[in-house]
């Protein structure tokens, strides 16, 4: 007579998946099972159950609560962009244009850093603007910027201190991270920067979508109002 082989793990284990009501016969073997817990403790399979489900629900519960403050967030970025979008459709010249958009920025969108270059020569800057509103020649900026600079596409991330010294001039020192939004309308019209002294603030790679929004108003606005106050100019000489 033949010695019979002892059943391996692994011949168990092909059988359970091939049985998985095997349990369901024989309730009493699952209170013999003991499994070991993080702790070093032996428990039943059905106190691992509970204990597995307790995890999982408490990961569903952080991921809900995550998607929960995005979706917050979102609602909040997006009646602040509305109210800036009506503020820029309702200014009539380069000045209400220019106060409403950097103090929006600044007082409602908490921006530390605000910055606003313009190709048109014709655009009148006045006063305290000229310090965050200015003209500029793309060959002023540093050569690093200029591939980042494409059409409806903004950037954001860390940026080296040459490139943020050429953006932000006396406020570049507090200058962390920062978005980059090239305006454009028919042909490029500027750039607005926008900087954070939280290096973590502006990510490579976040989602742009409000700022990109914003950059398109903007853009048209720029073009707007530096036709009608040309306008005015020529009708005045």
């Amino acid at each position: 007579m033949s010695e019979q082989k002892p059943t391996s793990a692994d011949q168990v284990a092909a059988f359970l998946r091939q049985h998985p009501d095997y349990f369901q016969q024989r309730p009493e073997l699952l209170e013999l099972l003991r499994l070991p817990d993080a702790r070093g403790q032996a428990v039943s399979l059905l106190e691992r159950q509970a204990a597995i489900l307790r995890e999982r629900n408490q990961e569903l519960r952080e991921r809900l609560n995550g998607l929960l403050d995005v979706a917050r967030e979102n609602d909040r970025l997006f009646e602040l962009t509305r109210s800036l979008t009506l503020a820029l459709l309702e200014a009539r010249t380069p000045d209400k244009l220019f106060r409403g958009l950097v103090r929006t920025l600044e007082d409602d969108f908490h921006c530390d850093a605000v910055a606003l270059l313009l190709h048109d020569r014709e655009i009148p800057i006045l006063g305290e603007l000229r310090k965050q509103v200015r003209l500029i020649d793309d060959e002023a900026l540093p050569s690093g910027l200029a591939p980042m600079l494409r059409p409806g596409k903004s950037v954001c991330g860390v940026f080296r201190q040459e490139e943020l010294k050429a953006l932000f001039q006396e406020q570049s020192e507090q200058v962390q991270s920062a978005a980059l939004i090239p305006l454009d309308f028919h042909g490029p019209v500027g750039l607005l920067a926008i900087g954070s002294r939280d290096a973590m603030h502006f990510r490579s790679g976040m989602d742009t979508l409000f700022i990109n929004h914003l950059g398109d108003i903007l853009a048209r606005r720029l073009s707007e109002v530096g036709r009608s106050s040309t306008t005015r100019q020529a009708q005045r000489a």
